[in-house]
């Protein structure tokens, strides 16, 4: 009996650990500048919920589930290009919530959709068309 508690404990300590470092990423991604909620559509009718982050010139997306801090996805703002933005259909809205905006984005030849919030968006069409500062 003593192995199991033992290993009942370890199981306890680990996945309550995972759990607080995963909460504690997604703090640290939201909190630091430039950070926005931001879910990716990953095909067959399912998103990705997570953080993006602007940092220069790049759009970086860190998955919500995880502990690593690399990047899922980068997207530079000189190869997207938004091609439109709308509300969520009504089979999206069982994965979305009904204020979000959907964009439909093109990055690397591939069409991308994002889901993000209203002043999320004007954000995101600022920071697309903003240029590079002169050299």
């Amino acid at each position: 009996m003593r192995a199991v508690e033992i290993v009942a404990v370890c199981v306890f300590v680990l996945v309550t650990g995972t759990i607080i470092a995963i909460i504690a990423r997604q703090r640290w991604l939201l909190k630091s500048g430039g950070a926005i909620p931001l879910a990716v559509y990953r095909g067959q009718g399912r998103w990705s919920y997570g953080t993006g982050r602007y940092f220069g010139g790049e759009l970086r997306w860190y998955r919500a589930i995880g502990i690593g801090t690399r990047a899922t996805r980068v997207f530079a703002r000189s190869d997207l290009t938004m091609v439109t933005h709308r509300k969520p259909t009504a089979q999206e809205l069982s994965s979305l919530p009904e204020t979000v905006v959907v964009v439909e984005c093109r990055a690397g030849g591939r069409k991308w959709m994002f889901a993000l919030g209203d002043s999320a968006f004007t954000g995101f069409v600022s920071w697309l068309e903003a240029s590079a500062p002169a050299a």
